[in-house]
């Protein structure tokens, strides 16, 4: 292969530009979230995802997990 040639394909791009664009667009499109009442305070806003709780809930839950196993680690 000659250095000409290899000049030659840089030039090509690698993937077509309408293949990127639509995946950017795939991407970044807004998608519908289902949002239902949390379980504990009855907010909207949780999620399938997030076992049915808000995220206030859910940051309350695992603080409480947290110091739950502060404690036990403590007592041995």
């Amino acid at each position: 292969m000659s250095k000409t040639s290899k000049a030659q394909n840089l030039d090509v791009p690698a993937v077509n530009p309408q293949v990127i664009d639509a995946a950017r667009d795939y991407v970044f499109e807004p998608k519908p979230v289902s949002q239902f009442p949390c379980r504990v305070c009855g907010t909207s806003g949780a999620t399938e995802s997030s076992d049915g709780l808000c995220w206030v809930c859910r940051r309350l839950k695992i603080s409480a997990w947290r110091d739950s196993d502060a404690q036990d680690a403590s007592s041995e």
